[in-house]
């Protein structure tokens, strides 16, 4: 009797063990099935969101997440031209003071805001109240006498002169980005965690440092979104970004070393999307600071790196030599002309200029500009064979905005400039406007500022280009800047991934992107 019950126990046993295991099977069968047919898509960026406002972002990782959800007036195709987005049409008057925007119909934010030109309206006195103070105000506040919505559906701009890159500010994914009237009414804290746009996708959630989660919106104007969700997750390490993208734990990495590009491209299972854009990487140089107020010692460390060597070597010809503040991608370039080679000059130059050997010198860098960091470690080694004890210090983002913004805390930084209008003005204005918060270098040349202020407002774009071309040569010869190369980006994707829409401003558009079968 008792083998019996034994007997029968184990048999039960025997059966709820089969059972767990057949329903693990078939749980197992489901989530593979879903996975297949899963429509959502996981993106592996080296830096982190700075905030989500629009109006009040300069970094790259930032720009890149809001622009998913918070749209533009007008945008820029691939080849960096101006197409209509929220607006439909638009018309300049004839002294190019006034333009009227015509609004696209029946589109609303995801909160349920009709988006309409008192929307607009609101957005853009917010960015250009000088008062507030916004990171983005010196694009187009100067020049912005009043904006006045006529009805629903068209929107005028009153500028007090001509503003010759006007659209292409209008495109600019940070500072032109149109929000919902209550979040701006809720307050900066709203704005900078959770703004909300007309995108095909919504803020799902935000965890800095880790990740931020977008769904998809439902109601979009322009059509069902491709995708159901997009994250974007914050992998600063390069060998983490590409192990996760081979072992399809992400769909999309950015800045895929060099030296994993042809694996992944030989692989049937990823890819590598190789994008020439409007990126330039330089050493910014502090001019307010003893030694580096003088031109010659500027010059000299220009003369001091091996940019052939640097291109063709470190990054084996993926980059190329720059020769202006702006790339060759730009729509206002031109050549200014490059510093060769030379040791012994920049020796000389030091010399003349009473330079003694062992200075000290502190080289900054963003700790998530992973890519930049071998250039950084170059530009150090080339100084110290100058005779500077250079320091090369990679600091974690905020650190690294708060370190420029007190010039005693540096006297050399790495930086990449990215004309995000596709157009020098905002390089120009940022970078070497002589009132501007990001003339990092310090550089102060009142020509440079007239040029500025002159091919801000020169509706010819010819005319600005001979404005700009002269301007680049003499910032060229001022040095306040050492010029290293013009970056080409390296996107990594899981071979399904298609429809990334990859601008010259590098700010990838997501609107299309979807999973193949």
């Amino acid at each position: 009797m008792r083998r019996t019950k034994t007997f029968k126990f184990c048999s039960i046993m025997l059966l709820l063990v089969f059972l767990v295991i057949m329903s693990a099977c078939k749980s197992a069968e489901s989530s593979s099935s879903s996975a297949k047919s899963d429509k959502s898509i996981v993106v592996a960026l080296t830096g982190e969101a700075n905030s989500l406002d629009p109006h009040n972002t300069t970094d790259t990782a930032s720009k890149q997440i809001y622009s998913v959800m918070a749209e533009t007036l007008v945008s820029l195709n691939e080849n960096g031209e101006v197409v209509p987005l929220l607006a439909k049409s638009w018309e300049n008057s004839e002294d190019g003071k006034t333009w009227t925007f015509q609004l696209e119909e029946g589109v609303e934010f995801t909160d349920g805001t009709p988006f309409n030109a008192e929307a607009v309206k609101i957005n853009f006195e917010r960015v250009t109240n000088e008062e507030d103070k916004l990171a983005r105000y010196p694009m187009l506040g100067p020049y912005l006498d009043s904006i006045t919505a006529n009805g629903d559906y068209e929107v005028v701009f009153h500028l007090n002169s001509p503003v010759g890159p006007f659209l292409n500010i209008l495109a600019f994914p940070s500072g032109s980005n149109i929000i919902s009237p209550k979040t701006i009414a809720e307050g900066i804290e709203s704005i900078r965690t959770n703004p909300i746009g007309t995108g095909p996708y919504k803020i799902k959630n935000w965890s800095p440092g880790t990740d931020t989660v977008f769904e998809a919106n439902p109601n979009y104007w322009g059509g069902t979104p491709q995708l159901d969700q997009i994250t974007f997750k914050v992998v600063p390490e390069n060998a983490s970004r590409v192990l996760m993208l081979e072992t399809g734990e992400v769909d999309i990495i950015s800045d895929v070393p060099a030296t994993d590009i042809e694996r992944i491209n030989n692989s049937e299972e990823t890819k590598v999307n190789s994008i020439e854009i409007n990126r330039t990487l330089y050493v910014g140089i502090n001019n307010s600071v003893a030694p580096f107020d003088k031109v010659e010692v500027r010059q000299a460390l220009n003369y001091a790196i091996d940019k052939v060597a640097l291109t063709n070597d470190l990054y084996e010809g993926r980059v190329k030599e720059s020769s202006a503040i702006v790339s060759s991608k730009d729509q206002m370039y031109s050549n200014a002309g490059t510093y060769p080679y030379d040791l012994e000059k920049a020796k000389e130059l030091l010399k003349k200029a009473g330079v003694k050997e062992g200075t000290k010198v502190r080289l900054v860098a963003a700790g998530n500009a992973v890519r930049d960091h071998k250039a950084g470690q170059y530009v150090q080694t080339s100084l110290q064979l100058l005779g500077f004890d250079v320091e090369f210090q990679m600091l974690e983002l905020n650190d690294y905005l708060n370190t420029l913004d007190d010039p005693s805390k540096y006297e050399l930084y790495l930086r990449g400039g990215i004309a995000n209008t596709n157009d020098a003005y905002d390089i120009l204005r940022d970078s070497f406007y002589s009132d501007s918060k990001y003339n990092y270098a310090r550089y102060i040349n009142p020509n440079i500022d007239q040029a500025i202020e002159k091919g801000a407002i020169e509706p010819n774009i010819e005319n600005r280009k001979k404005i700009y071309e002269e301007a680049f040569k003499d910032i060229k010869e001022d040095a306040p800047w050492i010029f290293l190369y013009e970056d080409t980006v390296h996107i990594g994707m899981r071979s399904n991934i298609e429809g990334l829409i990859v601008p010259p401003t590098h700010l990838w558009n997501f609107t299309e992107v979807r999973k193949s079968n």
